[in-house]
């Protein structure tokens, strides 16, 4: 059987050599995580961050051959520190107070990017000199004695690769003792003095990273910290960490942050809130590939196009991801019958769309899903087959792309044995609702494990991430109610043939919500149901208000048209607590706010970025 082209790897894991060959080059869209400042890249789960700080290390940059050729050619020395290793989640660390916690949590969150930096060198140990690695040693050494550690071997004549190894071991060393000091700590009932090394980030990291700076195989370029998914930290090194960013030492050390829509502050050490754009810039992927999605599809058939390559598929992703096209030309044919009408509309001096392209894109495919209920009382035969489809349906995520279209060759490569030239449109729509389904099921109560009653009463949950928290089965069942109470009304809105707008997959709330509702909402955003919108929704008299988008990738299981155009929702915050309890009390509820008004007035018209085609 042949290797299916779209496994999704742990990126972590990926040698240089194969995000060379697989990565698909963004930063054309993405100028501000390659400038010399510190960024924040947030985005959901699966959105590429961890390729994307990837494919900034020399290896990469390296192997791709292009105008990079040498460490030289180098316009900054980037290394990537992983953050959802279990040194940051032991529960250990948070039963330490004050000072005491930050001060050792530092030296644990610098000696980690130190590891890094020594690993990333001793790969490129051919490329710099020994009297360079000596001077990397040698300074490790100094400021680890200065800090209260025990300096490993004094630098010798050894090659580079053996001198960048032993302070690789010697972090690794700190790392253990550390941990060690942790795990003991509870078998004290006072914690017991701890009387190891304390590096930080300006005495330690900067001064070192000063020294890779002035090597002389490299262009005195700054030093990229790329901390990968930082909102897996204990809030108190997240406040670290943004001292770090409040420093501005950027001409030595640039910091590339990434979160999981999950950072629970922007507080400093000292309380001092960091701001954009003074002390970094932002760049959220979850907005930038919704916003456009005819872009986003680009990069999609690209990322693709390369697989396909390295598989020897000759096919186009069109040819390869087939569409219905008997649905298709009944689609034709509706598309041609709203045209005509909408002419002889504005021919008769009524109001409506300028262009019936407008009206078309509107129209058409909710008017044929509307044909599909009207004959079964079901539109599951509704085929969301086609690249373009399971675009729109993997949300601007793209492992929400390539975990489908796995299950999808799967499937042919086991009937075909091993032989797949394309994925039959019948085997496209049974994985696309059955992923579609798991993906809602998730949220059934009888999946979310009950907390545990042995929880240790000394550990500080208030300093706990937000991942770490709020997954309590209720507030699970509470998410999975409000997102059936908004599927059965976009589905409603769908099938109504009188609403002038009629897909829905986002809503504006007007008043506050209250802290269950914020929470359910915060819950759905970090979990991937919900994407909060970057630029809310603007009202009359300029409010704004807070807008949601339901992921596309619940619209099998909700059968509705997950294409790109759509409008907003207005939902009262009151009216969208119901369902969190009782989704049909919710449907009714605000068809009840609906009547009272007109239809018209039920609708933001602004639109949740998806409308490039419009």
């Amino acid at each position: 059987m042949s290797k299916n082209p779209f496994g999704v790897l742990n990126p972590e894991q990926l040698s240089a050599q194969y995000i060379a060959e697989n990565f698909v080059d963004v930063f054309t869209d993405l100028p501000r995580i390659k400038d010399s400042g510190n960024t924040f890249i947030s985005g959901a789960r699966g959105t590429g961050k961890s390729m994307l700080l990837r494919a900034l290390e020399p290896q990469v940059m390296l192997a791709l051959r292009g105008d990079i050729k040498t460490l030289k050619d180098l316009p900054f020395f980037g290394v990537h520190i992983p953050l959802r290793k279990v040194e940051f989640g032991l529960p250990e660390l948070g039963r330490l107070a004050g000072y005491a916690r930050l001060a050792i949590g530092e030296h644990l969150l610098t000696t980690q990017v130190v590891f890094g930096l020594a690993a990333s060198l001793k790969a490129l140990d051919q490329m710099i000199s020994v009297d360079d690695a000596t001077a990397f040693v040698s300074e490790f050494n100094r400021l680890l004695s200065l800090s209260g550690g025990q300096p490993g071997q004094p630098a010798s004549d050894a090659d580079s690769k053996q001198l960048f190894e032993t302070v690789r071991k010697a972090c690794e060393e700190e790392v253990i003792k550390v941990r060690q000091y942790y795990t003991r700590a509870p078998f004290d009932e006072q914690a017991p003095a701890y009387n190891g090394a304390l590096t930080g980030f300006l005495d330690f990291l900067v001064p070192l990273s000063t020294v890779i700076k002035n090597f002389a195989s490299l262009n005195n370029v700054p030093i990229f910290v790329m901390l990968d998914d930082a909102d897996n930290l204990p809030r108190h090194l997240q406040r670290l960490l943004n001292s770090w960013v409040s420093t501005r030492s950027t001409h030595v050390v640039c910091l590339k942050i990434t979160t999981q829509l999950g950072y629970a502050t922007y507080r400093t050490v000292d309380n001092r809130l960091i701001e954009s754009p003074h002390d970094f810039s932002e760049v959220n992927l979850s907005t930038i590939y919704t916003s456009d999605l005819n872009n986003y599809s680009r990069r999609v058939a690209e990322i693709v196009a390369r697989r396909f390559k390295l598989a020897d598929i000759k096919a186009s992703v069109d040819e390869f991801f087939p569409i219905d096209t008997e649905q298709a030309a009944s689609i034709e044919q509706i598309c041609l019958e709203i045209e005509k009408e909408h002419t002889e509309k504005l021919a008769r001096g009524e109001k409506g769309a300028a262009r019936p392209r407008d009206e078309v894109l509107r129209q058409a495919v909710p008017r044929y899903m509307t044909t599909l209920a009207g004959r079964s009382k079901s539109s599951h035969t509704y085929s969301y087959a086609g690249f373009r489809s399971l675009v729109d349906l993997s949300s601007g995520v793209v492992r929400w792309f390539l975990e489908p279209a796995s299950q999808m060759y799967d499937r042919v490569a086991s009937d075909h044995k091993g032989v797949v030239n394309s994925i039959p449109v019948g085997v496209q729509d049974r994985v696309a609702l059955d992923w579609s389904s798991e993906f809602r099921q998730k949220l059934s109560v009888k999946q979310v494990a009950a907390p545990s009653d042995d929880g240790e009463p000394n550990i500080d949950l208030s300093d706990a991430s937000l991942h770490a928290i709020g997954h309590e089965p209720e507030s699970y069942d509470r998410l999975r109610n409000l997102l059936d109470g908004l599927g059965s009304l976009f589905r409603m809105r769908l099938l109504d043939e009188s609403a002038s707008e009629r897909r829905v997959f986002s809503i504006v709330i007007r008043g506050k919500p209250d802290r269950d509702l914020e929470g359910v909402l915060d819950l759905g955003v970090r979990l991937g149901y919900l994407q909060k919108a970057d630029n809310a929704a603007k009202e009359k008299g300029g409010l704004r208000l807070p807008r949601y988008i339901m992921a596309r990738r619940l619209g099998p299981y909700y059968r509705l048209d997950v294409s790109g155009y759509a409008v907003h929702f207005s939902v009262m915050a009151s009216t969208l607590a119901i369902a969190m309890r009782e989704p049909k009390a919710f449907v009714r509820a605000r068809l009840k706010e609906e009547t009272a008004t007109t239809n018209q007035l039920g609708f933001d018209l602004g639109y949740d970025g998806n409308d490039s085609e419009a």
